[in-house]
């Protein structure tokens, strides 16, 4: 059982309490998500290998890695799904709108929300009239 003043719940993670959870790996996180860089309660990084296990709700808003996984699954009453019909999704850097993903590295995504234009690496955007 987790202390209630466990250090790693200092962030405001009520969000995930009863959250669908899906498997993935470093790899496909770099790969597909490269916005997620860090486990939302310890912070360890996420590095670009597949022997690094993560755990990502099914709208992509943070990840986690496999200790505080195990340290929290149960508190949080997270239901596990099996991984294989992940579906990656991107956010809109501008107003945090979720689409999702296409497989293009080069694609360029149009946000429904706010029309923003931005592309894969996330860093650069432009807004339409």
């Amino acid at each position: 059982m987790i202390e209630k003043d466990d250090w790693r719940l200092l962030n405001d993670v009520e969000y995930l309490k009863m959250a669908y959870i899906n498997p993935t790996d470093g790899e496909e996180i770099c790969k597909h998500a490269p916005h997620l860089r860090h486990c939302e309660f310890c912070l360890e990084s996420v590095e670009d290998n597949s022997h690094q296990w993560w755990f990502v709700p099914a709208d992509l808003s943070c990840c986690i890695c496999e200790e505080c996984y195990n340290d929290f699954k149960e508190d949080f009453e997270w239901k596990k799904l099996d991984g294989w019909d992940m579906e990656w999704f991107v956010r809109c850097p501008k107003c945090g709108e979720i689409l999702r993903k296409f497989l293009s590295e080069d694609y360029v995504y149009e946000c429904s929300k706010c029309h923003t234009l931005f592309s894969e690496d996330l860093n650069d955007y432009l807004e339409l009239d």
